[in-house]
């Protein structure tokens, strides 16, 4: 068994190579505060929305650690249009969200099928942090 962890890199162009990273040519890894590539880099309203898109594609108990956590949506794609009821999967949505990301509220949720284009589209608005300003994350699934 082996555990892959990926770390979003930037690479930068005209820096000395890399061999120990693979990396052949002038290019070098960017580095922050927080090491290299780190999620805490990046804004409350990035790092909220890449949870999300985790929370969404993960499909349940594929989370070894906890077994809930996710809601797959990728395996609704193969699924007849008749066979999606997307006010239960807004449901489950809403329920996941509560559960994992509790620092954020969701106040509109829409999920839109294309079953001509086998398309589902996601659009979530919320706010985090008790900020009256309202973020939108919106995730197409092909």
């Amino acid at each position: 068994m082996s555990i892959s962890i990926i770390f979003p890199l930037e690479f930068l162009p005209d820096a000395a190579p890399n061999p120990s990273l693979g990396i052949e040519g002038r290019y070098s890894v960017s580095t922050s505060a927080m090491g290299v590539g780190s999620y805490a880099d990046w804004s409350q309203s990035d790092a909220i929305k890449q949870n999300l898109k985790m929370l969404l594609l993960t499909r349940a108990g594929e989370y070894v650690m906890d077994a809930n956590y996710g809601i797959g949506l990728q395996d609704y794609l193969f699924l007849q249009e008749q066979e999606i009821d997307t006010g239960n999967l807004e449901s489950i949505i809403r329920t996941q969200a509560e559960s994992y990301m509790p620092y954020m509220t969701i106040s509109d949720l829409q999920v839109t099928l294309e079953p001509i284009n086998s398309m589902m589209r996601i659009r979530i608005e919320f706010f985090y942090n008790e900020l009256t300003i309202p973020e939108v994350f919106e995730l197409e699934v092909i």
